[in-house]
């Protein structure tokens, strides 16, 4: 059971991390699917600027003849008028703007096809958009239009910031989710380990008790004046104190399985003997309600390695269930067959049947199913937990079919051994 509950954090601790890794990588996909649009977006843009910048002809002279007689390699605003870098900056803002981009922007005009710096960043040329144009100067050399956006990196995350804040959000309520179930499973921890800790404490205690009244009352037995007086008495007493004995024994092992300290003495074992030695105990109390057993062990192969004192307490729990779950004659049938190697033990009866919702905690630890007002059923509520540990243990499955007011079906599966 610890380790199965080591393993489960371990998996949603795994799940959890790969759920904010997977969350950052698409975070950072969007970014870059972004980013890609918004190039495709500006080169579009620009195209059409060039487009309708080449049409002004007046301007288109002007540049050329920057290049050509001032042989400069890179136009910018101070080779050109006011009026006429306001034009050019006009015509490019305008279709940047009909594209919704409306970024603060940098361009410059040169027969390089990369960009001077601009802002003196070496970095800035690979912010740089270059489309070229259809000018050319003397030298057959193509003019180019650069452009760079020094705040782009905002803008592409700008657009995509609402996504940003609302997965971090998200990641952070998972996370302190997380931790508020497990802190919540700790407590809960340890409070079942201080309930256990206190009936076995218990259980313990009792034990002293038990041994004086044994002792005494072996005493009193010895005496020759009270022995006969007082045999009935001593025999209830002696009855009782076995019975109480027992309980505690129970409970006990039960705790020592819990905490894997219960030794397991496996060896070869016939279930088919252990079923016949378990429902010949019952046979008589089965008969003093006119009830009926019906045994169909049919099983080829029956021979299982496990513990033989285990075992037998199993199959004892669930006849006893059988027998007090039956406020009618108990109809009791015990089947055995095999299936891919497996022996399977089925016992059925026709008494009160089991709810739905009972059967979901049917086999957890001091489970009682639901009787109403009435609470003629003692017991602890164990012995299906004692069931379901022992079953575990031997590598075997258990499984409950029941209607209420039709019966119950316990189906047993444990593997065979040749």
């Amino acid at each position: 059971m610890k380790n199965r509950t080591r393993n489960l954090i371990v998996l949603v601790i795994f799940f959890l991390i790969s759920l904010i890794i997977i969350q950052f990588v698409w975070i950072f996909k969007a970014a870059s699917n972004q980013e890609k649009q918004f190039e495709f977006t500006v080169v579009a843009a620009l195209n059409k600027a060039v487009t309708e910048f080449n049409k002004q002809n007046a301007l288109c002279m002007k540049v050329t003849s920057c290049f050509n007689q001032k042989g400069f390699t890179c136009c910018e605003k101070k080779h050109l008028s006011l009026d006429q870098w306001n034009f050019l900056d006009s015509i490019i803002k305008s279709e940047l703007a009909y594209s919704k981009i409306c970024l603060p922007y940098e361009f410059q005009l040169s027969t390089v096809p990369h960009p001077h710096p601009m802002e003196k960043k070496e970095e800035s040329r690979h912010k740089c958009f270059t489309v070229k144009s259809n000018l050319t100067t003397t030298a057959q050399e193509s003019i180019w239009l650069h452009i760079a956006f020094p705040e782009r990196n905002k803008f592409v995350f700008a657009q995509i910031g609402w996504l940003f804040i609302i997965s971090i959000l998200l990641i952070v309520m998972t996370i302190i989710a997380f931790l508020l179930i497990f802190r919540y499973y700790l407590q809960e921890k340890m409070l079942a380990n201080d309930t256990r800790n206190f009936i076995n404490n218990l259980t313990h205690e009792f034990k002293t008790p038990l041994a004086s009244i044994r002792l005494a009352n072996s005493r009193i037995t010895k005496e020759p004046d009270c022995a006969t007086k007082l045999e009935p008495y001593t025999r209830i007493i002696r009855q009782e104190n076995d019975k109480l004995d027992l309980h505690i024994n129970y409970l006990l092992d039960i705790s020592r399985l819990q905490k894997g300290k219960m030794p397991m003495n496996f060896d070869r074992l016939d279930l088919h003997d252990q079923i016949l030695q378990q429902t010949n105990s019952f046979k008589l109390l089965i008969d003093e309600r006119n009830g009926k057993l019906t045994l169909e062990l049919i099983a080829e192969k029956h021979v299982v390695f496990a513990d033989c004192f285990h075992i037998s307490n199993m199959l004892n729990n669930l006849f006893d269930n059988a027998c007090k779950y039956s406020p009618m004659p108990p109809e009791i049938t015990i089947k055995t067959y095999n299936k891919n190697g497996w022996i399977k033990i089925a016992i059925s009866d026709k008494g009160l049947g089991i709810e739905k919702t009972d059967q979901k905690v049917i086999f957890q630890e001091f489970s009682r199913v639901n009787t109403g007002n009435v609470h003629n059923i003692k017991g602890f509520g164990l012995g299906l937990s004692y069931v379901w540990q022992i079953v575990e243990l031997h590598k075997g499955k258990l499984h409950l079919e029941s209607k209420l007011g039709e019966g119950s079906t316990f189906f047993i599966e444990l593997p065979c051994i040749e």
